[in-house]
């Protein structure tokens, strides 16, 4: 595992002499106040401040240590008591468990309905002069305008659409949004909503704010995660992104990651900016991949399953070679990271990713790419999945709960609902490919479905466990849920469907028949 990316030292966050400082996270009620705070735990599980049972007590620290990108272990070691301790932003992580299995790492709230905004300061740092903040106040909404549609203004009204404030303590919004003093919560913002607070910033005076310098708090970087949820974005579980809860000290060459620029686009579209890629992503938690973003097959009888940064490759012979997962670049150079889906058709592999996309013969590059998805009339940007169905042949295409069938061209009448295919996840899927065994497999969240071409449905035993069926992983290690089920035998057989290379006569007898055309 990635050494923790919270490079924060204690003595970069002392406030001024003479501030408060906030208190260690030490005893069950801190934990458990901090847990309910940032929605691992909701009230209705807990019973006099604490877990009502241990399966919600291991599941809320489980949430909490899958957010951080640590090694799920359900109890609170001494990594996880460090990050609790790490100086963050006041808003929530989650509002459901099903922001733990979102395909999406980013996570979207409500949103403006109009994209010229205004903003302006209230009331001053101490740290810092007027003109100093209001230049990186400034600079932090150009992260987000870059990228999106969105145009923010300066103005002198005490009503603009986002109020900035610095204060300490209880500073107007509640006993429960007060700041705690310096090295705890550095900010919070509050989403777009029709309330006069909407879409506020607020910074804990306690804090000593800096720029462009490891000293303190880097204000710039603050702000533009504030504004983040000013604009709508909730937190991301992303290490490397802006929208990652915790503060993880000064970045001197600062970029969005393309997390953060998904979720600002999806929230009000694409802008004119060409932000750069992400010099440092992540790498899969424990080296396994608890879900995965795309899956696809190569000329040479290789298989890959891929989150944003990293790849695992299945040989021929149904082995995983030595040395996997790898960056996505160093199997595939020329590909970036964050890819939205890929699917082979001999004897090339195509990936997508946003509006463009890139062709490959095995692992190398074949042509000059990317090219745009407008090449492929009538597909939409920003695809879910791609795959080629075992019982026709043809190319198929998902984006949210919709499929589109592909024959130079989208084909009439699409798209259409995915709820035509019988047992898929109806909010729709992550990844999908036809492996080399025949059948058609769909992946959402850590689970994967297999197809039943005949009958147009999902076949009986499914959902099964991804990161054990097909990645090796060791079910002892990987956390899965109090309600988990790994698919019957997969302790005993951690290769699942992977281990099934010999086609059934039904898959056999629809790829003969690939040519035909079905209307589904």
């Amino acid at each position: 595992m990635m050494p923790r990316l919270v490079v924060l030292l204690l003595g970069c966050c002392l406030a001024a002499v003479g501030s408060m400082a906030a208190e260690q996270i030490e005893t069950q009620d801190q934990i458990w106040e901090f847990m309910k705070k940032y929605g691992y735990i909701m009230e209705d599980d807990m019973v006099n401040g604490m877990p009502k049972d241990e399966e919600t007590k291991t599941k809320s620290i489980i949430y909490f240590q899958k957010m951080g990108n640590m090694t799920m272990t359900g109890t609170l070691d001494e990594e996880s008591m460090e990050l609790m301790n790490t100086p963050r932003c006041g808003m929530t992580d989650m509002e459901s468990d099903a922001d733990m299995v979102r395909r999406k790492r980013y996570a979207l709230g409500p949103r403006w309905t109009k994209t010229d905004l205004t903003w302006n300061v209230l009331q001053d740092s101490d740290d810092l002069s007027r003109a100093d903040v209001e230049r990186i106040m400034e600079r932090a909404f150009k992260a987000w305008s870059d990228v999106s549609t969105l145009t923010f203004r300066k103005v002198t009204t005490n009503e603009p659409d986002i109020k900035i404030i610095f204060a300490a303590n209880e500073h107007g919004d509640g006993f429960n949004a007060r700041f705690d003093g310096s090295g705890g919560v550095l900010a919070h913002a509050y989403f777009p909503t029709s309330n006069l607070i909407g879409g506020d910033a607020h910074f804990d005076e306690d804090e000593t704010y800096t720029d462009g310098t490891s000293s303190g708090i880097n204000l710039f970087q603050v702000a533009a995660h504030e504004f983040g949820h000013s604009l709508g974005l909730r937190h991301s579980d992303v290490q490397d992104a802006l929208m990652y809860p915790y503060y993880r000290g000064y970045v001197a060459n600062f970029q969005l990651h393309r997390d953060d620029i998904a979720g600002i686009q999806a929230q009000y579209g694409e802008g004119n900016g060409q932000p750069e890629e992400p010099d440092t992503p992540s790498t899969p938690l424990d080296n396994c991949m608890p879900q995965i973003s795309w899956a696809t097959r190569t000329r040479d009888g290789s298989a890959y399953f891929a989150n944003e940064t990293h790849v695992f490759r299945r040989a021929s012979n149904n082995m995983i070679p030595a040395g996997y997962p790898k960056m996505i670049g160093d199997e595939f150079p020329g590909l970036p990271t964050d890819l939205d889906a890929a699917f082979y058709y001999s004897p090339y592999t195509y990936f997508f990713k946003g509006s463009q996309y890139w062709r490959f013969r095995n692992r190398a590059m074949a042509g000059t790419y990317p090219r745009p998805l407008s090449d492929w009339q009538g597909l939409p940007n920003d695809l879910d999945s791609a795959y080629v169905w075992t019982r026709n042949g043809g190319i198929y295409f998902t984006k949210g709960n919709q499929y589109y069938r592909y024959n130079r061209g989208v084909s009439s009448y699409y798209p259409q609902p995915l709820s035509r295919w019988g047992g898929l996840p109806s909010d729709g899927v992550d990844a999908a490919f036809r492996y080399n065994n025949g059948y058609t497999y769909f992946f959402k969240g850590s689970e994967y479905y297999r197809f039943n071409d005949r009958n147009i449905n999902v076949a009986s035993g499914y959902p099964r466990n991804t990161a054990i069926q097909w990645l090796g992983c060791d079910p002892n290690e990987l956390f899965l849920g109090p309600t988990a089920d790994t698919g019957g035998d997969a302790t005993a057989d951690t290769g699942g469907d992977a281990t099934v290379m010999v086609p059934s006569m039904v898959a056999v007898f629809f790829s003969a028949l690939s040519a035909l055309y079905y209307a589904f």
